[in-house]
Protein backbone atom coordinates (compact mmCIF):
# COMPACT_ATOMS: atom_id res chain seq x y z
CA UNK A 1 0.00 0.00 0.00
CA UNK A 2 1.47 3.17 -0.83
CA UNK A 3 2.04 6.16 1.80
CA UNK A 4 1.91 8.86 -0.59
CA UNK A 5 -0.85 11.35 -0.02
CA UNK A 6 -4.29 10.36 -1.04
CA UNK A 7 -6.27 13.34 -3.32
CA UNK A 8 -9.96 13.23 -2.48
CA UNK A 9 -12.45 15.03 -4.81
CA UNK A 10 -15.45 16.35 -3.30
CA UNK A 11 -14.95 14.11 0.22
CA UNK A 12 -18.12 15.68 2.12
CA UNK A 13 -20.74 13.67 1.12
CA UNK A 14 -21.53 9.97 2.61
CA UNK A 15 -18.80 7.87 0.71
CA UNK A 16 -16.17 10.98 1.07
CA UNK A 17 -16.65 10.71 4.87
CA UNK A 18 -16.97 7.11 5.39
CA UNK A 19 -13.48 7.35 3.02
CA UNK A 20 -11.80 9.94 5.87
CA UNK A 21 -13.02 7.49 9.15
CA UNK A 22 -10.90 4.56 6.81
CA UNK A 23 -7.51 6.45 5.68
CA UNK A 24 -7.17 9.91 7.71
CA UNK A 25 -5.04 8.20 10.85
CA UNK A 26 -3.09 5.81 8.63
CA UNK A 27 -1.92 8.38 5.94
CA UNK A 28 -1.91 12.00 4.36
CA UNK A 29 -5.12 13.10 2.64
CA UNK A 30 -5.98 15.86 0.86
CA UNK A 31 -9.78 16.83 0.22
CA UNK A 32 -10.53 19.13 -3.12
CA UNK A 33 -13.82 20.34 -2.96
CA UNK A 34 -16.40 23.39 -2.04
CA UNK A 35 -17.04 22.66 1.65
CA UNK A 36 -14.77 21.64 4.62
CA UNK A 37 -14.99 18.25 5.77
CA UNK A 38 -16.10 17.05 8.94
CA UNK A 39 -12.32 16.26 10.37
CA UNK A 40 -9.65 18.25 11.68
CA UNK A 41 -6.66 16.02 10.58
CA UNK A 42 -6.94 16.34 7.04
CA UNK A 43 -5.85 18.73 4.64
CA UNK A 44 -8.61 20.69 2.49
CA UNK A 45 -8.35 22.98 -0.06
CA UNK A 46 -11.11 24.91 -0.99
CA UNK A 47 -12.45 24.71 -4.89
CA UNK A 48 -15.95 24.52 -6.94
CA UNK A 49 -15.60 21.73 -8.51
CA UNK A 50 -18.77 22.24 -10.53
CA UNK A 51 -17.05 25.13 -12.27
CA UNK A 52 -15.34 23.08 -14.82
CA UNK A 53 -11.38 22.89 -14.60
CA UNK A 54 -9.67 24.84 -11.00
CA UNK A 55 -6.67 25.50 -9.36
CA UNK A 56 -5.18 22.51 -7.08
CA UNK A 57 -3.29 22.33 -4.25
CA UNK A 58 0.66 22.28 -5.43
CA UNK A 59 2.44 18.88 -4.32
CA UNK A 60 2.41 15.42 -5.16
CA UNK A 61 0.04 12.66 -5.01
CA UNK A 62 -0.12 9.43 -6.98
CA UNK A 63 -3.75 8.35 -5.81
CA UNK A 64 -7.08 10.29 -5.97
CA UNK A 65 -10.81 9.25 -5.59
CA UNK A 66 -13.62 11.19 -6.84
CA UNK A 67 -17.02 11.35 -5.18
CA UNK A 68 -18.07 14.09 -7.06
CA UNK A 69 -20.61 13.57 -10.15
CA UNK A 70 -18.40 11.84 -12.62
CA UNK A 71 -20.18 14.33 -15.29
CA UNK A 72 -17.78 16.50 -13.67
CA UNK A 73 -14.48 14.54 -13.49
CA UNK A 74 -12.89 14.82 -16.83
CA UNK A 75 -12.12 18.86 -16.69
CA UNK A 76 -10.31 17.96 -13.81
CA UNK A 77 -8.09 15.47 -15.02
CA UNK A 78 -5.09 17.98 -16.59
CA UNK A 79 -4.82 19.24 -13.13
CA UNK A 80 -4.47 15.70 -11.79
CA UNK A 81 -1.96 14.63 -14.23
CA UNK A 82 -0.06 17.64 -13.05
CA UNK A 83 0.08 16.33 -9.45
CA UNK A 84 1.23 12.74 -10.32
CA UNK A 85 -1.75 10.89 -10.19
CA UNK A 86 -1.61 7.86 -11.75
CA UNK A 87 -4.23 5.98 -10.58
CA UNK A 88 -7.99 7.08 -9.89
CA UNK A 89 -11.27 5.83 -8.59
CA UNK A 90 -14.71 7.29 -10.08
CA UNK A 91 -17.92 6.77 -8.36
CA UNK A 92 -20.91 6.90 -11.29
CA UNK A 93 -24.51 4.75 -10.30
CA UNK A 94 -25.85 1.27 -11.26
CA UNK A 95 -28.76 4.41 -12.43
CA UNK A 96 -27.05 3.97 -15.97
CA UNK A 97 -28.73 0.74 -16.08
CA UNK A 98 -31.87 0.78 -13.76
CA UNK A 99 -32.83 4.18 -15.32
CA UNK A 100 -32.18 3.70 -18.84
CA UNK A 101 -35.70 2.92 -19.56
CA UNK A 102 -37.51 4.78 -17.54
CA UNK A 103 -40.50 7.12 -18.97
CA UNK A 104 -38.83 10.31 -16.71
CA UNK A 105 -37.14 12.73 -19.21
CA UNK A 106 -35.38 14.25 -16.30
CA UNK A 107 -34.40 10.50 -15.35
CA UNK A 108 -33.14 9.74 -18.96
CA UNK A 109 -30.93 13.28 -18.54
CA UNK A 110 -29.34 11.62 -15.40
CA UNK A 111 -28.90 8.58 -17.55
CA UNK A 112 -27.12 10.38 -20.26
CA UNK A 113 -25.10 12.55 -17.92
CA UNK A 114 -23.60 9.43 -16.14
CA UNK A 115 -23.18 7.31 -19.65
CA UNK A 116 -21.53 10.59 -20.87
CA UNK A 117 -19.51 11.39 -17.93
CA UNK A 118 -18.08 7.45 -17.79
CA UNK A 119 -16.91 8.17 -21.34
CA UNK A 120 -15.61 10.84 -21.05
CA UNK A 121 -13.45 10.18 -18.16
CA UNK A 122 -11.86 6.99 -19.40
CA UNK A 123 -11.01 8.45 -22.36
CA UNK A 124 -9.09 11.40 -20.62
CA UNK A 125 -7.52 8.65 -18.62
CA UNK A 126 -6.39 6.94 -20.93
CA UNK A 127 -4.70 10.15 -23.11
CA UNK A 128 -3.21 11.09 -19.76
CA UNK A 129 -1.74 7.60 -18.18
CA UNK A 130 -4.34 7.67 -15.81
CA UNK A 131 -5.61 4.23 -14.10
CA UNK A 132 -8.95 4.36 -13.71
CA UNK A 133 -12.09 2.34 -12.28
CA UNK A 134 -15.21 3.10 -12.15
CA UNK A 135 -17.37 1.96 -9.47
CA UNK A 136 -21.24 2.08 -9.69
CA UNK A 137 -22.99 1.67 -6.42
CA UNK A 138 -26.83 1.01 -6.21
CA UNK A 139 -28.81 2.61 -3.72
CA UNK A 140 -26.90 4.02 -1.13
CA UNK A 141 -28.04 4.64 2.64
CA UNK A 142 -26.21 4.72 5.71
CA UNK A 143 -25.83 8.67 6.67
CA UNK A 144 -29.13 9.78 6.92
CA UNK A 145 -29.49 11.71 3.79
CA UNK A 146 -29.78 9.95 0.81
CA UNK A 147 -33.31 10.40 -1.11
CA UNK A 148 -34.69 6.95 -0.78
CA UNK A 149 -34.05 4.90 2.74
CA UNK A 150 -33.62 7.71 4.83
CA UNK A 151 -36.13 9.94 3.35
CA UNK A 152 -38.74 6.44 3.37
CA UNK A 153 -37.83 6.46 7.26
CA UNK A 154 -38.70 9.97 7.97
CA UNK A 155 -41.84 9.49 6.03
CA UNK A 156 -42.80 6.61 8.09
CA UNK A 157 -41.83 8.37 11.54
CA UNK A 158 -43.95 11.32 10.91
CA UNK A 159 -46.78 9.87 9.10
CA UNK A 160 -46.87 6.23 10.30
CA UNK A 161 -47.14 4.58 6.94
CA UNK A 162 -45.91 4.16 4.13
CA UNK A 163 -47.94 4.83 -0.01
CA UNK A 164 -47.07 1.80 -2.36
CA UNK A 165 -48.33 0.82 -5.78
CA UNK A 166 -50.03 -2.50 -5.86
CA UNK A 167 -47.18 -4.31 -7.84
CA UNK A 168 -44.43 -2.92 -5.57
CA UNK A 169 -42.01 -5.69 -6.17
CA UNK A 170 -39.06 -4.61 -8.18
CA UNK A 171 -35.83 -5.79 -6.42
CA UNK A 172 -33.32 -3.58 -4.44
CA UNK A 173 -29.87 -4.05 -3.41
CA UNK A 174 -29.28 -0.98 -1.15
CA UNK A 175 -25.63 -0.57 -0.44
CA UNK A 176 -24.23 1.03 2.87
CA UNK A 177 -21.67 3.94 2.00
CA UNK A 178 -19.19 3.02 4.20
CA UNK A 179 -19.23 -0.76 1.87
CA UNK A 180 -18.54 1.67 -0.87
CA UNK A 181 -15.69 3.47 1.12
CA UNK A 182 -14.17 -0.01 1.44
CA UNK A 183 -14.54 -1.12 -2.27
CA UNK A 184 -13.16 2.34 -3.55
CA UNK A 185 -10.06 2.11 -1.13
CA UNK A 186 -8.98 -1.83 -2.30
CA UNK A 187 -9.88 -0.67 -5.59
CA UNK A 188 -6.68 1.28 -5.44
CA UNK A 189 -4.69 -1.34 -4.57
CA UNK A 190 -6.08 -3.99 -6.90
CA UNK A 191 -4.62 -4.34 -10.41
CA UNK A 192 -7.18 -6.29 -11.67
CA UNK A 193 -9.30 -3.48 -11.37
CA UNK A 194 -7.57 -0.86 -13.68
CA UNK A 195 -9.83 -0.53 -16.85
CA UNK A 196 -12.94 -2.05 -15.15
CA UNK A 197 -16.76 -1.04 -14.11
CA UNK A 198 -17.81 -2.48 -11.68
CA UNK A 199 -21.73 -2.63 -10.15
CA UNK A 200 -21.36 -2.10 -6.33
CA UNK A 201 -24.89 -3.63 -4.75
CA UNK A 202 -25.29 -4.35 -0.97
CA UNK A 203 -25.50 -7.72 0.90
CA UNK A 204 -29.29 -8.79 -0.10
CA UNK A 205 -31.54 -8.43 -2.64
CA UNK A 206 -35.23 -7.14 -1.42
CA UNK A 207 -38.71 -6.70 -2.95
CA UNK A 208 -39.35 -2.74 -2.65
CA UNK A 209 -41.94 -3.71 -0.34
CA UNK A 210 -40.02 -5.15 1.86
CA UNK A 211 -37.01 -3.12 1.97
CA UNK A 212 -39.98 -0.48 2.99
CA UNK A 213 -40.91 -2.92 6.20
CA UNK A 214 -37.47 -3.69 7.40
CA UNK A 215 -37.42 -0.10 7.41
CA UNK A 216 -40.50 -0.33 9.42
CA UNK A 217 -39.09 -3.25 11.77
CA UNK A 218 -35.93 -0.75 12.21
CA UNK A 219 -38.23 1.76 13.46
CA UNK A 220 -39.63 -0.48 15.95
CA UNK A 221 -42.42 -0.07 13.79
CA UNK A 222 -45.51 -2.22 12.49
CA UNK A 223 -45.40 -2.39 8.55
CA UNK A 224 -48.42 -0.35 7.53
CA UNK A 225 -48.55 0.51 3.79
CA UNK A 226 -51.50 2.21 2.17
CA UNK A 227 -51.75 0.53 -1.49
CA UNK A 228 -52.71 3.20 -4.82
CA UNK A 229 -53.78 1.55 -7.78
CA UNK A 230 -53.44 2.85 -10.76
CA UNK A 231 -50.81 4.87 -9.15
CA UNK A 232 -48.21 3.07 -11.20
CA UNK A 233 -49.77 4.71 -14.54
CA UNK A 234 -49.39 7.97 -13.65
CA UNK A 235 -45.79 7.97 -11.20
CA UNK A 236 -42.52 7.16 -12.89
CA UNK A 237 -42.01 6.41 -8.74
CA UNK A 238 -44.26 4.00 -8.75
CA UNK A 239 -43.85 2.24 -12.11
CA UNK A 240 -39.92 2.13 -10.37
CA UNK A 241 -41.52 0.63 -7.71
CA UNK A 242 -42.80 -2.35 -9.36
CA UNK A 243 -38.83 -2.67 -11.78
CA UNK A 244 -36.12 -4.57 -10.87
CA UNK A 245 -32.82 -3.00 -9.96
CA UNK A 246 -30.58 -5.70 -9.29
CA UNK A 247 -26.88 -6.17 -10.31
CA UNK A 248 -24.16 -8.64 -10.00
CA UNK A 249 -21.40 -8.35 -7.52
CA UNK A 250 -19.59 -11.46 -8.65
CA UNK A 251 -16.52 -9.22 -10.63
CA UNK A 252 -16.66 -6.91 -7.71
CA UNK A 253 -16.06 -9.69 -5.11
CA UNK A 254 -13.15 -11.30 -7.36
CA UNK A 255 -11.28 -8.34 -8.04
CA UNK A 256 -12.04 -6.21 -4.57
CA UNK A 257 -12.42 -8.71 -2.22
CA UNK A 258 -16.10 -6.79 -1.91
CA UNK A 259 -18.47 -8.19 0.56
CA UNK A 260 -20.81 -5.90 1.96
CA UNK A 261 -23.10 -6.10 4.85
CA UNK A 262 -27.13 -6.67 5.23
CA UNK A 263 -29.17 -4.42 4.85
CA UNK A 264 -29.84 -1.93 8.06
CA UNK A 265 -27.91 -4.70 10.47
CA UNK A 266 -26.83 -1.30 11.66
CA UNK A 267 -30.05 -0.53 13.31
CA UNK A 268 -31.61 2.80 13.34
CA UNK A 269 -27.78 4.54 12.98
CA UNK A 270 -28.18 3.14 9.34
CA UNK A 271 -30.76 5.33 8.87
CA UNK A 272 -29.23 8.48 10.58
CA UNK A 273 -31.52 8.82 13.51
Amino acid sequence: MTTSPLLLLGGTDPVGRFILDRTSRRRAVTVIGRSKPHRDDVAWHRADLALGAVAFPEGRAQQAIATLPIWLLDAHLPALTRMGVDRLIAFSSTSVEAKRESRSAKARAVVAALSGGEAAVMEAAHKAGIRTTILRPALIYGAGEDANVSAAARFIERFGFFPLAWNAQGLRQPVHADDLAAAALAALESPAAVGMTYALPGGETLAYRAMIARIFETLGRPPRFVRIPGLAAISDLASRMARDQAFDAGPAARDLGYAPRRFLSGGRSDLGL
